[in-house]
């Protein structure tokens, strides 16, 4: 696995058609659950593969695994 990405990390993930863009505001490296919007997300996250509380510019979140991001840039 590649090194876990850091706080304040820009990131890329595909969302349908389209790439989203966000920052990483926290690293999890064991299960976790948000509360995004009303729905209940969570990701099996490990220290192989963490997940990553992400910020969108717009103000949403994102609950993303390791698996799923590219670093922007």
């Amino acid at each position: 696995m590649a090194k876990p990405l850091e706080p304040g990390t820009d990131v890329t993930w595909r969302w349908g058609a389209h790439v989203a863009r966000g920052r990483v505001e926290q690293v999890f490296t064991a299960p976790v659950t948000r509360s995004i919007k009303g729905t209940e997300v969570r990701r099996n996250a490990s220290p192989e593969n963490p997940a990553y509380l992400v910020t969108q510019p717009r103000g949403g979140y994102a609950l993303k695994s390791h698996s799923e991001l590219d670093v922007d840039g």
